[in-house]
Order: structure tokens, then sequence, then C-alpha cells
């Protein structure tokens, strides 16, 4: 998840998983498995500093349990911790996708919800409440645009109008590789965002190719936020983390919610873990909606949970997904999917000459 940005999810090798076996393993038998310790294991970077800042250290001392962190790790580790039997986290951040598919493989504790108060549940959309994992946070992948090129009512509105280049003249860009832009090519072709998935991947991709020498491909966000920034590029497709940074910078920058997808997080709790009633009591803190929202000025991603806008600045809040002011726009992605063809889209890009 590192296409994230600076402000979303940069995993720390140095702190990989084994670093909380050493962690744990450095405590003496019998302190690691009292009742007062939790460790939670998540993603780095900026994003977990403010984790730490805003959710970790006050759990800790309103509770007085002994909280330890770690971060860095892959799916595959984390199947590995567990299957083992050596659970060595107590609660894991982790994407929509691994939580698929490790509660498909019975490697999730299932959460208590009768424990999660309920001022915490009414902002929470049914289908977010999983029985394997708590939903925290989101993510957007939207178009973003230039307001000097496209002002006012001229702006671009759908992905329709994003491969419409005669009335949208101008240079695009999104990266290629890594995550190409297939499913706003089929929005393209069919804009009805209900009935995305499954989607006609070959269809996708002859739709790329139309946009020819107008889009440029970069390797990374970071590449195409900046295009959009020098005015190299019109029209991008990009993180909506990406874009807040550009606004507040004063530049002619503004995001169309229009279409986009989300990509939630969740806190999931091993299967065997030590501390699990521990992991459960944070979970019950962390769910109340206005300590969810201190993460969204610092990390530029919305709390799932709609009552969280309401300890949100209304300047904030424009520029996060879960908005119930846009989020009727969007739609989450079909996670499960995106798995099964993920092998099918590599091919399909390295297919496309236009790199």
């Amino acid at each position: 998840m590192s296409e994230l940005g600076p402000k979303a999810f940069l995993l720390k090798a140095s702190l990989a998983a084994a670093s909380v076996a050493a962690m744990v393993m450095a405590a003496p038998a019998a302190e690691a498995q009292s009742p007062g310790n939790l460790v939670i294991l998540s993603l780095g970077g900026s994003y977990q500093e403010a984790q730490s800042k805003y959710w970790f250290k006050p759990f800790a001392e309103a509770s007085g349990v002994t909280l330890s962190e770690a971060s860095g790790y892959n799916f595959a580790k984390l199947k590995v911790m567990i299957e083992s039997g050596n659970v060595e986290a107590d609660l894991v951040d982790i994407s929509a996708d691994t939580t698929a598919n490790l509660a498909a493989a019975g490697l999730l504790e299932k959460i208590d919800w009768s424990k999660i108060p309920a001022e915490c549940q009414a902002g929470i959309p049914p289908e977010m409440k999983n029985d394997y994992a708590f939903p925290t946070i989101q993510w957007a992948m939207v178009m973003a645009y230039n307001t000097n090129k496209y002002p006012g009512d001229k702006a671009p509105k759908t992905w329709g109008d994003f491969w419409n280049v005669q009335a949208f003249p101008g240079k695009r860009s999104s990266i290629g590789a890594t995550r190409p832009p297939v499913e706003q090519a089929a929005l393209a072709i069919n804009g009805d965002i209900a009935k995305l998935y499954p989607f006609d991947l070959d269809a996708s991709f002859a739709k790329i190719r139309e946009l020819g020498s107008n889009i440029v491909f970069a390797d990374g966000y970071a590449q195409v936020a900046q295009y959009l920034s020098d005015g190299e590029a019109d029209m991008i497709i990009i993180p909506n983390g990406r874009v807040a940074p550009l606004i507040a910078a004063g530049k002619p920058v503004a995001i169309n919610w229009n279409q986009h997808l989300t990509f939630p997080n969740f806190f999931a709790i091993p299967k065997g873990a030590p501390h699990k009633d521990n992991a459960m009591k944070f979970l019950a803190y962390v769910c109340k909606p206005e300590i969810l929202a201190k993460l969204a000025q610092p990390t530029n991603y919305g709390p799932i949970n709609s009552e969280a806008y309401k300890f949100i600045p209304a300047e904030i809040a424009k520029l996060l997904p879960g908005n119930p002011a846009t989020a009727k726009l969007g739609r989450e992605v079909d996670t499960v999917w995106l798995g099964k063809v993920r092998a099918d889209i590599a091919k399909g890009w390295a297919k496309l000459a236009v790199r």
C-alpha cells in the first residue's frame, strides 16, 4: 500500500514482523501473558505515528494497559505467524482483501460486536460490520483536475469525461503497472457504478489504449501528483490523500468525487492472540466517533463511521472519503474479485504497448 503516499501506509522494513517476536520474547514469560498487555501491529510511517499519538497512547493512559507497537509485515508473514501458533500480535491493521483472505482461512478471531458500544455502531454501514474485523478508515481513488483548465461547470464530472479528449482536451495521467486504471476505463464504458463488478478486462484495456498519447503513465503516485501540480497533466487518477496537500498549498486543483472507489482498512485479531480481551477493550475505545475523527486531518483519510464527521471541520471533511456529502457518489472496491483477476490485470498491462 505504499502507493498511498507519505501520509499513509509506509512500511518500515526494520520493524518487520520478526521485530514483534523479538519485542515480545524479550519480556519475561509471565509478563508476556499478562492481561495488562497489548501488542498492535500496524503499517508504519506517518499513518502509524498519527495512530500512536491519537489512538494508541491515549488508550494506554486511560486503561493502564501496557501497549507495544510494531510495523512492517505482509500477508505471507501474517499467515505463517498465525498458522504456526506463534502469535505475537494481538491486533493488526489490515486491508479489506487481507481481511477476507485471512478470515476465509480461519485465521482471525471473531469480533465480539456486543462489546462495541451502541454509539460506535450507529454510523457504521451494515456491510462494514465484518464478523472478523472492525472498520476504521478508508482512502479513495478519485479524479483530480486543474481548475484553471476546467473552471466551474466546465469541470469533468464522470470517467466518461476523462476519456472524452474532444470535449475535455488536455493531458491525463495515472500510474500504470502497479494499478492500471481498469475500473475507471470500465466506468467510462458503462457509468453505472453499482454494477461495476465484474467487468470485461479486455474491454477496459482497449479503452485505455484509446487514450494513446493523451495519457502519461508514471511509476508512482508522487509523480502523478507532481504532473498535476506542475501543469504537465490536467486530469489525473489518484488517491484522495495525494490531492489534499496540493489544495492546501494553493494549487488550482479540485477533486471530482463522482464515481470514486473506496478502499477500507480494518483492525483484526489474529487467531490465538494472547491478549484478545485487551484487543476488544481497545476496539471499544477507538470506535468512538470523536476518537476516530482525530486521524482525519493528519492522514487525509476518512473514518468509515459517518458519525465521526460531526467532529471533523468542514474544510477537512470535504477532502475525505466517507464524508456523508459525497459518500453516495462512490462505492467500495470489490477486493475479492480483484484478487481473482490480479494476474489477468498484470498480463493485460504487459500487452498494452504504452510505456
